[in-house]
């Protein structure tokens, strides 16, 4: 691809002549934000744990960024198409910075040597890992997890980044391959929504004639957006503060104890964002998840059904996730394909370096193209969901997505498929599939269809800026994330008290998990199994009723999401507000109300983002840790 690619190959009309966009200015830009953004995250994520700037959706680091440059433009003029290309460089670079990234990548790695033990089979998956995706050397794993002063060995590391630097350019391929063979036709034929892209157009071209930041009902939703995290930080100096509600603490009693746990968070990023989704979509989600807890009501407390994890969301997500996908992907069809080859041949590519890459390390080609295939499928759903509802939450894929391929298949099935080394190269893999690098990739790549169309961007320069901004963040996030290890050491990554981060403990627990299924040769498990068909079946008679009847009130992704994180599904509760707010606002001031508190909805997710993300996680916290009377971490979901 080059710089002359029209926007035709891609399958995005554009409306006016090619915006002209001085691109070396984006890029300085960019790579001055991306070291920023890794110093910011060493020293106030990484240290202390105390903080979660590299997350939000939109990331909470880049609308920063926007906001001061927009307050540059009188001595820095910027075009708004330079502010968007400037925006999806930087949500690129971002991503390697995840708690999804790098972060997840290096456990999967590492574990295996440092975990072994008499009682686990982990000393042997070590030595099953290919030699080529990790240091053999055993000082250099121990003081990755200990901690060695700062010194790191990069000679030792560097040439196992830059074959794993290959292979996140795979899936960057991918993600964005998939996007942009697909999203195109939703815009122009199905003309979706995409959410999250309209608050970095509005930051940058104004609403409605206005600058953003102009109209007072922006600032009041900034101000009200701030609120919940400033009380939350003011009552932790107090007291101990959790970061949601439980409503199930009070069901102690059969047959209601079945409902717990019960929570509420307050995402107000839900109902900023929330106000864009359609009113079918919002009440599917928490519909969804009350038909899980109704589920949940009568199999365990009313019928005493003592099935560990009934419902079992995990499957219900899983299958609902992949028959979604299947849909998606029967609709596009061969016109789509040659409308959109470059992107089709990018898509293509990036999946035979993935496969190659596994069949390489081990894995039998039916297994590989088994894993390859759900990433594939997840990735395609994630995309739609974030183009189509654009719900502002990071965790919207399968949770435990992982464990599905055991209970699904049966060890049996399974090392018939791979074999043992195999089974371990896959565990060594499942960072893609336990968080959200690959998804996110996709999800960025369908604004950036609806934002080169808006800003009527030159479309393989946007794709060029998009492989700049992510090979630059991953070069950068590898740097500071190998700095800290080095550092601080795994075991106290975030804060640990020596036992390690979350995604340290995911990775290990996966090769604990693949140990026990291998002495035990569990067999399929026939609620799984069960309950991945009904999440399935849900989402085709539920596509097939809106195709029947078009006022059907259920939507197909808005139900799956109900089941997607589980019995602790977050963003239950904010959709249920948001959905009854608007609602109202419809109802008495129609669609002229409703596009009058566009500005507010919009503010209110940004000043929960700057005060979450930035000023209490990013600079208070970081500051009076160990000072402040309790610790509060609040994360985006």
């Amino acid at each position: 691809m080059d710089g002359r690619l029209t926007p035709s190959a891609a399958g995005v009309t554009l409306s006016g002549a090619e915006s002209a966009v001085r691109y070396w200015l984006v890029v300085a830009l960019g790579v001055v934000f991306t070291l920023l953004l890794n110093l910011w995250v060493f020293w106030a994520e990484l240290s202390s744990g105390g903080a979660n700037i590299a997350g939000g959706n939109p990331p909470v680091p880049v609308l920063l960024a926007l906001v001061f440059l927009l307050l540059l433009r009188r001595r820095l003029p910027l075009t708004d198409a330079e502010l968007v290309t400037f925006y999806i460089f930087a949500v690129f670079a971002f991503l390697p910075t995840t708690l999804g990234g790098v972060r997840a990548f290096f456990p999967c790695l590492t574990t295996p040597f440092y975990y072994a033990a008499p009682e686990n089979r982990l000393k042997e998956f070590w030595q099953l890992l290919p030699d080529w995706w990790v240091p053999r050397d055993a000082l250099v794993i121990q003081e990755f997890f200990e901690g060695a002063g700062g010194r790191v060995p990069w000679a030792a590391w560097f040439p196992f980044l830059l074959r794993w630097g290959l292979f996140f350019a795979a899936l960057w391929a991918v993600g964005w391959g998939l996007a942009w063979t697909l999203a195109p036709r939703w815009l122009s034929a199905e003309r979706l929504n995409f959410p999250l892209a309209r608050l970095p157009l509005h930051m940058a071209e104004g609403f409605e004639g206005r600058p953003f930041f102009a109209s007072r009902l922006t600032w009041w939703g900034v101000a009200i957006g701030a609120v919940p995290t400033t009380v939350m930080a003011a009552c932790s100096f107090f007291r101990p503060v959790e970061r949601f509600w439980d409503l199930g603490a009070h069901l102690t009693d059969r047959p209601f104890s079945a409902l717990r746990p019960l929570l509420i968070y307050p995402l107000v990023e839900g109902i900023g964002f929330g106000y864009f989704v359609s009113q079918d979509a919002l009440f599917s989600v928490w519909f969804g998840y009350a038909t899980l807890k109704a589920l949940n009501f009568i199999g365990v407390g009313l019928l005493g059904w003592d099935v560990p994890d009934f419902p079992f969301p995990s499957a219900q997500s899983f299958g609902g996730y992949l028959a979604m996908a299947a849909l998606l992907l029967l609709r596009t069809g061969k016109v789509v394909l040659l409308q959109n080859q470059w992107a089709s041949l990018v898509l293509a590519g990036g999946l035979l370096v993935i496969v190659v890459w596994m069949l390489a390390s081990g894995m039998g080609l039916m297994l590989a193209g088994l894993y390859a295939s759900v990433l594939l499928g997840v990735t395609t759903t994630y995309t739609r969901v974030r183009a189509e509802l654009g719900m502002p939450y990071t965790n919207v894929h399968p949770y435990g997505a992982q464990r599905e391929f055991w209970s699904l298949f049966g060890m049996s099935t399974m090392l018939r498929l791979g074999g043992k080394r195999g089974l371990v190269t896959l565990v060594g893999l499942f960072w893609l599939i336990r968080l959200f690098f690959l998804f996110q990739v996709g999800a960025y790549g369908v604004d950036a269809v609806k934002l080169a169309q808006a800003m009527t961007l030159s479309v393989g320069r946007v794709w060029l800026t998009s492989l700049t901004g992510c090979l630059i963040g991953l070069c950068c996030a590898f740097a500071s994330h190998l700095c800290a290890y080095y550092r601080w050491g795994a075991n106290y990554l975030e804060g640990a008290p020596g036992t390690g981060d979350y995604r340290t403990y995911e990775a290990a627990q996966d090769y604990r998990v693949l140990g026990w299924l291998l002495d035990s040769m569990q067999p399929a498990n026939k609620w799984h199994i069960g309950f991945a068909i009904y999440g399935a079946i849900a989402v085709w008679l539920i596509a097939l009723m809106r195709k029947v009847m078009p006022n059907f009130p259920l939507h197909p992704l808005g139900f799956i999401l109900g089941s997607a994180f589980g019995q602790h599904c977050p963003y239950w509760f904010p959709t249920l507000c948001i959905w009854a707010v608007k609602g109202i606002i419809l109802r008495y001031g129609g669609l002229r109300g409703h596009r009058k508190f566009v500005p507010f909805f919009l503010g209110l997710a940004l000043g929960h983002f700057v005060m979450t993300g930035a000023v209490w996680a990013g600079i208070v916290y970081p500051i009076v840790k160990g000072r402040w009377g309790y610790p509060l971490r609040i994360l985006f979901q």
